[in-house]
């Protein structure tokens, strides 16, 4: 890794109307140009997309411009990581072989300065939560994912974001305010392991904790 590494997560590509879209696509082009012109590192911590599902011969046409970039930025030598979130984790192939991004199923866990750093996109984390295990495990069989990619492209994403939107918490981010989140005492926990900064995505709220020079992000 380099000596810059920027991390993002949540851009949430396709979740909005057209031209806040294409507002949203701009500013993410843009950044992605800064990181290849600083020569830094990146990590993207989940939910870079809305709803993504990976076909062995379709592109989504909706994320091309976004795909070509990230393409071009490690064609120049920019090192990217991506961690799925709950609603891009049907990543696969095409983004680690045709793209070149490096995928971490789970987690990254990795020394950055001398310092041990865990990253993850925090969907699941910090409780049990039975409802959540269970639809994990249904969206995530092979034959699942198989019968899904049966149907043809269109009609899959458009099934994709309605499911993506119908389960949005829209509590998330209030209780992360107001009260102690389980990702909070998540990030705790690890911070008790031994652990110097945890980053978190998931909750759509920036927020940032140290306690004796550790890092909450």
């Amino acid at each position: 890794m380099k000596d810059i590494i920027y991390c993002i997560a949540d851009a949430h590509l396709g979740i909005g109307e057209e031209e806040e879209e294409r507002k949203k696509e701009r500013n993410l082009i843009a950044f992605l140009d800064k990181v290849k012109k600083e020569r830094a590192d990146l990590i993207i911590a989940g939910d870079l997309f809305d709803f993504y599902f990976e076909y062995n011969s379709v592109i989504p046409r909706k994320y091309f411009d976004i795909l070509a970039k990230l393409k071009e930025i490690i064609r120049a030598g920019v090192g990217v990581w991506f961690v799925p979130g709950n609603h891009d984790f049907w990543v696969g192939p095409f983004f680690e072989k045709d793209i070149g991004v490096r995928i971490f199923r789970k987690s990254m866990k990795f020394k950055f300065f001398n310092k041990k750093i865990f990253l993850a996109h925090g969907d699941g984390l910090g409780r049990f939560d039975l409802g959540h295990l269970l639809l994990q495990l249904l969206l995530r069989q092979p034959l699942n994912i198989f019968l899904f990619s049966l149907l043809h492209p269109n009609l899959a994403y458009a099934l994709g974001r309605w499911v993506s939107k119908m389960s949005r918490q829209k509590s998330s981010t209030r209780n992360f305010i107001l009260k102690g989140h389980p990702l909070k005492n998540f990030a705790r926990n690890m911070w008790e392991k031994g652990y110097d900064t945890v980053i978190l995505g998931h909750i759509h709220y920036p927020h940032v904790e140290k306690r004796m020079g550790k890092f909450l992000q």
